[in-house]
């Protein structure tokens, strides 16, 4: 016969995980030196969807997001501007053999990401001034006229 106790069974640890706080910061660190949310969440080993959960949910986690901004789109600013004058060598095959390389500039994607992350700088800037550099007259008049019977003679039936 066993002996009842009124203890509850004690509990075993679980093994510990790797802290919230690592991941972020590995997370972080990823994102510097890639500009990319979803590249940074895979070397962190998380969804990136964590990443946006962290941003509402850890003010400091979002403050710390903000620092790495400017850090990462000036890693992608200096990526664009390589690829755009130095460009990359690209293998050029033959019947399936290598038989040289040819240099690819790089003009699009990356500048589309520097209008992403940095507006101010890389945005679509328009500015409207009137003549002189003053207001714009946004006065706009419609006049309907109803035609006389001798032009509508004239006007072709509708098809």
């Amino acid at each position: 016969m066993g002996e009842h106790s009124n203890r509850s069974p004690e509990r075993v640890p679980k093994p510990p995980l790797v802290s919230t706080v690592a991941k972020a910061r590995a997370f972080l660190a990823a994102f510097r030196r890639t500009c990319n949310v979803t590249k940074s969440a895979k070397a962190a080993g998380i969804d990136p969807r964590c990443h946006y959960r962290w941003l509402k949910k850890y003010p400091k986690y979002q403050a710390a997001f903000e620092r790495a901004i400017p850090i990462a789109t000036q890693f992608l600013e200096d990526k664009t501007i390589e690829g755009c004058t130095e460009g990359w060598l690209e293998a050029v095959f033959y019947q399936g053999q290598p038989c040289g390389a040819v240099r690819r500039f790089d003009l699009g994607n990356r500048a589309t990401l520097l209008r992403a992350w940095m507006p101010e700088k890389y945005g679509s800037k328009v500015e409207l001034t009137g003549k002189d550099g003053g207001p714009i007259d946004s006065k706009l008049e419609v006049v309907f006229v109803r035609p006389k019977p001798a032009e509508l003679a004239v006007m072709p039936k509708p098809a």
